[in-house]
């Protein structure tokens, strides 16, 4: 290490500063702000975000939610004076079913427009959640919420938020489009 005569005639060395004590080297210094910059975000894609965390929160038990009829609810509603809110998770199978027998039922498609290369179920209406977090687009909050994507996590997101909005009954496709394929059901396209 090349050594250079300081203030006052003192020898010092470059990897020191004024007080004498050794600091690192300005090229270690370098790598290791690369470093943490490369790993940081590597770190922060690899870490699981979640697609649907609905088997770490449960609000409300499955059947209860579904063997209710409308007029049960608003009797119950009626006489404990509060509204009763729903946001589940359900299976392709099971929202397939809730589809053919709730014609009030508001299937939303979460994904943006060009995901819907994937397929896209039939009747479903296209809110991309990009439009929503602008504030561009709205959900009917006097109708059951069937929330769809891709996978499953910006509509469990989506419907965690507009739930605790006050929205008072919300489904989250669980799996989304991929979990429907995989079941096998249809798509258009």
């Amino acid at each position: 290490m090349k050594r250079t005569l300081g203030a006052g005639g003192k020898e010092t060395c470059p990897s020191q500063n004024l007080s004498g004590r050794r600091f690192m080297e300005p090229r270690l210094t370098g790598l290791l702000y690369r470093g943490l910059a490369f790993i940081i975000p590597v770190f922060l894609l690899l870490t699981p975000i979640g697609c649907s965390r609905e088997e770490a929160v449960s609000e409300n038990p499955p059947a209860k939610a579904v063997t209710r009829s409308a007029t049960q609810n608003n009797a119950e509603v009626a006489l404990a004076g509060q509204e009763e809110k729903i946001f589940r998770s359900i299976p392709p199978a099971e929202a397939k079913k809730m589809m053919e027998s709730r014609k009030d039922l508001v299937m939303v498609d979460l994904r943006e427009a060009k995901e819907l290369r994937e397929g896209y179920i039939a009747g479903s209406q296209l809110v991309p959640m990009s439009a929503l977090a602008k504030g561009s687009a709205a959900l009917p909050a006097d109708k059951p919420l069937l929330l769809i994507c891709a996978v499953g996590g910006r509509s469990y997101g989506v419907g965690r938020y507009f739930s605790a909005k006050g929205y008072p009954e919300i489904y989250n496709l669980k799996g989304g489009i991929s979990a429907w394929k995989q079941a096998g059901l249809a798509l258009k396209y």
